[in-house]
């Protein structure tokens, strides 16, 4: 048998083989050995509960603050209450986390975020020791801190508009970005519709004009001492 009669059975052999075994498909292309994911966890203040419906509101004023100062109220001791909802977003930076299965690894990028979400009518309380700050010449503050979270430093700045002396949510607009308004020491974008959030109270005002009775029981002239009495009791 020559050469090329070897080839031929050679390549005969291996045809049938071909057939009864298969062509393997190729193995998919591996996948990105990173991933990026956007996450957003959403944390939402928890609303206090409304006083009952017979006290009015009141937007918090310089006036009004002022008339509670003069009273046997303490700021500290009312409960704020905003007037609409807003949403805060913040960034926690670049976070990086790596699962490891069957010998393969998956590297996530993750861009934390997190939301935080302010209903209407959450109640909130006044940092004292912050609104001391910018006071007015009556002694009342035009700033107020106030908290909605369980966290102190976590508080929102509320300014007075000397227009109608209520007290609004302090921010900055920035034309490409948005508002954005300072949450404690960290910046955050602000999101609100319609109007500007205030902060308010729930206050009755009653009228009492009974008038004060007061019985007078007089008054009569004391015994008068001569001089010469005094000397007769020496």
């Amino acid at each position: 048998m020559n050469h090329k009669c070897a080839a031929i059975f050679l390549v005969l052999g291996l045809l049938p083989s071909g057939i009864f075994t298969g062509c393997k498909s190729p193995p998919p292309p591996p996948s990105p050995s990173s991933t990026r994911r956007d996450t957003i966890p959403v944390r939402e203040a928890r609303p206090a509960p409304l006083p009952p419906p017979e006290f009015p509101i009141r937007p918090v004023t310089r006036d009004l603050l002022e008339l509670i100062g003069k009273s046997a109220y303490e700021l500290g001791d009312l409960q704020y209450f905003i007037s609409s909802a807003i949403t805060l977003e913040r960034s926690k930076g670049m976070q990086y986390d790596i699962e490891l299965t069957n010998g393969e690894g998956l590297i996530q990028e993750i861009n934390a975020r997190e939301q935080i979400i302010i209903p209407k009518h959450t109640g909130g309380v006044l940092i004292p020791e912050s609104s001391t700050g910018g006071a007015s010449a009556s002694g009342a503050p035009r700033v107020l801190k106030i908290c909605f979270d369980d966290v102190d430093e976590h508080t929102l700045t509320f300014r007075e508009n000397p227009s109608d002396k209520r007290f609004y949510l302090a921010f900055r607009e920035d034309r490409n970005y948005g508002e954005f308004t300072e949450y404690g020491d960290e910046t955050c974008r602000v999101n609100f519709n319609g109007e500007i959030p205030y902060i308010y109270v729930r206050l009755e005002e009653v009228i009492d004009d009974r008038p004060r009775i007061r019985e007078l029981s007089g008054r009569f002239v004391s015994p008068r001492i001569f001089p010469e009495d005094i000397f007769q009791g020496l």
